[in-house]
């Protein structure tokens, strides 16, 4: 009766461990993680401000980087939207550590005050990003994304994802449309700014 009761406190008590560690544990973050972090390529790129940067450049931050347009009719805005709704549940401390940006995939009309006014819709925080079109296709390949005129005249068809940037400028995570809309990406960004 003793070994009985033993072996059940035993029992009970790794039940009660997993049950500890289950209730404590971080959750799984979303999304899908780079088998090897690929660093971003050296590709000059015009900011919304008139400012030339490099791509590669994280400016100790972690970036959220999507591909679009001004004049998209649906996912742009739509993901852009998600991610302001994400950026106002984030504090001051959390804001600082984040760069939310678009890289424009019609650099032939989105020049950088058509990219600013677009963004502060969304948020005055985002950055805008365009430039020459060997810089654009550029900046796609480096992060994996597809680009090209669709069927009608002036519509773009394009990756939707978002891209997860880490500080030192290598790509480590994609989210595709779904997940972001779906909320996936917002519920992981407190965890991502954890230092």
């Amino acid at each position: 009766m003793k070994a009985l009761t033993a072996m059940l406190l035993a029992l009970a008590a790794l039940l009660g461990g997993v049950l500890a560690y289950r209730a404590y544990a971080p959750a799984a973050l979303h999304g899908t993680v780079l088998d090897t972090p690929h660093p971003l390529g050296q590709v000059k790129l015009l900011r919304d401000d008139g400012q030339t940067v490099n791509l590669a450049d994280s400016g100790g931050k972690l970036r959220l980087i999507f591909f679009g347009f001004t004049r998209c009719p649906d996912v742009c805005p739509i993901t852009l939207g998600v991610l302001a709704r994400a950026w106002e549940d984030l504090d001051a401390a959390q804001k600082a550590k984040l760069e939310v940006q678009l890289i424009s995939v019609d650099p032939g009309f989105d020049r950088p005050d058509v990219l600013r006014r677009y963004l502060h819709a969304f948020s005055s925080d985002f950055r805008g990003f365009t430039g020459t079109k060997q810089n654009i296709e550029a900046a796609e390949k480096s992060l994996y994304v597809y680009a090209a005129p669709g069927d009608t005249p002036g519509t773009l068809v394009h990756g939707d994802g978002v891209a997860l940037v880490d500080r030192a400028g290598r790509f480590v995570r994609v989210y595709n449309n779904a997940a972001v809309v779906k909320g996936d990406l917002s519920a992981d960004l407190p965890s991502l700014l954890r230092d």
